[in-house]
């Protein structure tokens, strides 16, 4: 009886520690394992950004159409529910990469590198926000001449008093970039026109909204939807198209079904 009730004990302290080593190795574990919101402070969520960064390539991704409007261009991405990318261009004048990085849906940081090009210079700069139930508790950039060089500089701390932006400010642009991933509200896209070149044809789409944004899908392959808009594209005027793309080169490609 003894021999037995020791195997049981033995056989339970292994299966235990089984569990947690399954725990500590599982990805999605990782990724949940950092502390809760209201424990965060720069370091966790700095090693929690580079696990997210780390398993992009696993998650399920969705990118959101090409908006126009004037000299600006932008685009989002998703990959799972940790992370939110924007990337935007104006003109010549400057580009911008914003992330968004969450945990259980709450925002614990973003970061942004952007580019601003003139006359005289181009200048890189790097800012990173932290934050911890909604709010700003931390704030650090770096700036630099070259991309090469903004990259080998530490991050200086930046005081709070010179945020200019309101905490909302950040949740508030999550809600926008998640209507463009979705393309809700005022990025949701109307077809316009198909149009026939020399060397590519496009699917043009514009907004709801009077004067609002563009957008436009380059079509590489036809299939019998693309067929149907060629020939009958009166049918599809002003409506939403149920269709699948995917961003190349900063640029929307049709997905053929």
């Amino acid at each position: 009886m003894k021999t037995y009730i020791l195997f049981i004990i033995v056989l339970t302290l292994f299966t235990l520690n089984g569990c947690n080593q399954f725990k500590s190795d599982h990805p999605q574990t990782k990724l949940s394992d950092p502390h809760q919101t209201t424990d965060a402070n720069a370091e966790n969520i700095l090693e929690y950004q580079k696990d997210v960064e780390n398993n992009i390539k696993s998650a399920q991704a969705q990118q959101s159409l090409v908006y126009m409007l004037g000299d600006l261009s932008f685009y989002v991405e998703s990959y799972g529910d940790n992370i939110l990318i924007e990337h935007a261009y104006n003109g010549g004048e400057s580009t911008s990469l914003k992330k968004y990085y969450f945990r259980n849906d709450s925002l614990l940081l973003y970061q942004t590198r952007s580019e601003l090009a003139s006359d005289d210079n181009t200048v890189f700069k790097d800012e990173r926000v932290y934050m911890r139930n909604h709010t700003v508790f931390r704030i650090d950039g770096r700036m630099a001449a070259s991309e090469s060089t903004v990259e080998e500089l530490p991050f200086i701390d930046i005081p709070l008093s010179q945020n200019p932006n309101p905490d909302k400010n950040y949740l508030d642009n999550v809600t926008v970039l998640r209507d463009v991933l979705r393309g809700e509200n005022k990025f949701e896209m109307l077809f316009e026109s198909i149009r026939t070149f020399p060397d590519a044809r496009y699917i043009t789409l514009r907004s709801r909204e009077q004067n609002g944004y563009t957008a436009s899908i380059l079509v590489k392959e036809r299939d019998a939807f693309i067929d149907s808009l060629l020939n009958y594209p009166n049918l599809f005027k002003d409506k939403r198209l149920q269709i699948n793309w995917e961003i190349k080169d900063r640029e929307a490609v049709y997905l053929p079904k």
